[in-house]
């Protein structure tokens, strides 16, 4: 506060009184601002490192080094890969490249309990792409219980001929676990054990060669807000790791461990990161901040059309159950999503705004029930949203339009128009569960 004093050039107590209370300002709330709002517009992907993966002192990785040493007499008490597979004993029993299929058994046999912090942020819908820097399956096993059939699963593996890449940004909202380093199961050198195998994993990343990384999604994490956690390696280990992923813009993003070596922590700093040395507390300040904020954000939500959504609800006033209900469903999903709750028809600019809010929103569903066909005759603002979705959907190339029909919908008598009739609909029944109806939509959007 004396810094600030000086700044203003007038102290505190002139302002406001000399019995006035000094407010503590914390350094770190705007910060935590930016971090939930970027959440919240589905900005952030979330990187996942060993140290995160399970409750116990070890992480799986120094579980699976011990198990082995202890197996092979290794008395040298090795705290990676590099340093078990050089040592002598381990050297004497085993050829090289032992190693991977040691671990491939032993991962095929045996699993282990993600841990609850594991399990509370992957349940976040807000965070549908994931990526892991582990080559366990636990991140995988973890999010396939929360998105189910939905999750899809991706890995870079240092071979070109198979490193799975993404299509466009449309890809990073889908549910998707992507192992940065291989994943557990391949053959030598093709998930990273190793020291030389992160040397040339890392190096690969960094590469400017298109065909020796995943070019698309290279491109895409560096518009992106990347929250690493649990994610523990050496300093200059780590710097190449975060460069590879945030180039040119370093500091857009935060890293959190409990452990981060004082160098690195300057040079974070630095490049203007948002760091903090407390993996558990981060995830509850997430937790809280977020559920806070979209509290806040539903008093205000329909008092104007929002762009950028994932989803627009176009309705009829008739089917505005029907609508209440899909937004609900899809909104804990971790979808955002926009539909004219508070019926905005009154205001000046009000078309030309919805126009743009469909014009931005990634798709755009159509609620068509008999209401649709008994109200064919009359001037409706849903007609006026048709036609822009139709001009979106044509410039699209892809799905776009999702119409929900109520069973027995006839398009035709319902004066639907024709570039309308040509995607595929939905149909639901009025006693169906709004939890599958919106499953079923969630399920085209992944299609794509």
């Amino acid at each position: 506060m004396e810094e600030l004093n000086k700044k203003i050039g007038v102290s505190f107590g002139d302002l406001f009184g000399k019995g006035a209370t000094i407010p503590k300002i914390d350094k770190d709330e705007p910060l935590w601002d930016k971090l939930i709002q970027q959440i919240i517009d589905g900005n952030v992907i979330l990187v996942i490192g060993a140290d995160l993966l399970t409750d116990d002192k070890d992480n799986p990785h120094k579980a699976i080094v011990n198990f082995l040493a202890n197996g092979f007499h290794v008395e040298s008490k090795p705290n990676s890969f590099s340093e078990l597979v050089y040592d002598p004993n381990y050297k004497k029993d085993n050829k090289k490249d032992s190693i991977y299929y040691q671990v491939n058994t032993i991962l095929g046999s045996a699993g282990f309990e993600p841990s609850l912090r594991l399990k509370r942020l992957l349940s976040i819908r807000q965070f549908p792409f994931v990526i892991t820097t582990s080559f366990t399956p636990i991140v995988e096993q973890t999010m396939k219980e929360i998105w189910k059939d939905e999750l899809r699963v991706m890995r870079f593996n240092n071979n070109p001929s198979q490193n799975n890449d993404i299509k466009n940004e449309a890809d990073l909202r889908k549910p998707t676990v992507y192992y940065m380093f291989g994943k557990v199961g391949e053959g030598a050198q093709r998930y990273v054990l190793t020291d030389t195998d992160m040397l040339d994993y890392v190096s690969s990343w960094l590469s400017n060669d298109d065909r020796a990384r995943p070019k698309n999604l290279c491109n895409e994490l560096k518009k992106k807000y990347l929250l690493m956690l649990g994610n523990n390696y050496s300093n200059w280990l780590f710097r190449f790791i975060w460069y590879s992923m945030r180039k040119p813009d370093l500091g857009h993003g935060m890293i959190a461990h409990d452990k981060l070596d004082e160098s690195l922590l300057n040079f974070l700093d630095r490049a203007e990161t948002f760091t903090k040395l407390n993996t558990s507390d981060v995830i509850d300040q997430i937790i809280t901040r977020l559920d806070k904020k979209l509290k806040e954000n539903e008093e205000t939500k329909f008092n104007k059309p929002e762009e950028n959504m994932d989803v627009f609800i176009s309705y009829s006033r008739s089917d505005s159950e029907v609508a209440e209900k899909l937004y609900e469903t899809l909104t804990a999903q971790g979808k955002r999503v926009w539909y004219d709750k508070n019926n905005l028809t009154d205001g000046g600019n009000f078309m030309e705004e919805i126009r743009k809010a469909i014009r931005t929103a990634k798709y755009f569903v159509p609620i068509l029930s008999d209401n649709i066909t008994k109200e064919k005759g009359d001037p409706h603002v849903y007609r006026n949203e048709w036609d822009t979705a139709i001009e979106v959907a044509i410039s699209m190339g892809r799905t776009y339009i999702i119409p929900l029909a109520e069973n027995g919908f006839d398009f035709y008598k319902a004066a639907i128009p024709e570039k309308m009739q040509q995607h595929n609909a939905i149909f639901f029944s009025k006693d169906e569960k709004m939890d599958a109806i919106s499953e079923k939509i969630i399920h085209k959007m992944n299609e794509d």
